[in-house]
């Protein structure tokens, strides 16, 4: 995870912590442009020194958060264990986890936060969010894809746009319902994602 300092003491790094915690609960309740840094220093018990001194300002205290809650929301899909070597399951594993993810509380309201935030920063939001977020889960996937294509399995002139393609295939009858507050049961998910499967498969697996 990158940010502008990073803390070289337990102390330190306690402190760090305790801010980006903080930050999480203020941006999620209050979004982006109402965020108090104050309130964020009453939450954390830090100090607005501390706060400018690890992050420089709000806009690198909001980027420090969303890498960490996504280096943490996609540890699982780096892992060995979600990949076989059988193609369907593997994208089974790939999509039960994204749904998972895509459909907690606090998922929901960070994607409510970013397609919100109108200020003077939302471009830079923007792209915190698809560098941290779509852009970093599409090259998981788009690597696995490719190297499905160079061993002969599937045929895809593209890896990159047929992986953004999957994922909107798992998203789309229910990524919106869920903003507009429609719980999404795990039968419904297990539904779409296996027809998803099955249409990408047919278009892309050689025979």
């Amino acid at each position: 995870m990158e940010t502008d300092y990073l803390p070289n003491t337990k102390r330190g790094s306690e402190r760090h912590e305790k801010i980006l915690d903080a930050a999480k609960q203020v941006f999620i309740e209050q979004g982006y442009a109402r965020a108090s840094i104050n309130e964020i220093v009453r939450r954390s018990g830090g100090s607005l020194g501390t706060i400018y001194k690890f992050f420089g300002n709000k806009l690198g205290l909001f980027e420090a958060f969303f890498q960490k809650i996504t280096y943490e929301a996609f540890y699982d899909f780096e892992e060995k264990g979600l990949w076989t070597e059988d193609i369907e399951t593997s994208l089974l594993n790939f999509g039960r986890q994204l749904q998972q993810m895509m459909f907690e509380k606090e998922a929901l309201a960070i994607y409510r936060l970013v397609l919100s935030e109108q200020g003077a920063d939302h471009a830079e939001i923007q792209r915190i969010f698809m560098q941290y977020g779509p852009h970093r889960l599409n090259k998981i996937l788009s690597r696995f894809l490719a190297q499905q294509t160079q061993a002969g399995l599937l045929q895809l002139d593209d890896c990159e746009i047929a992986a953004y393609q999957f994922v909107e295939m798992i998203k789309g009858p229910l990524h919106f319902r869920a903003l507009f507050g429609e719980s999404i049961t795990p039968e419904k998910c297990e539904a779409v994602l296996k027809h998803a499967v099955k249409l990408f498969l047919n278009g892309a697996k050689v025979s």
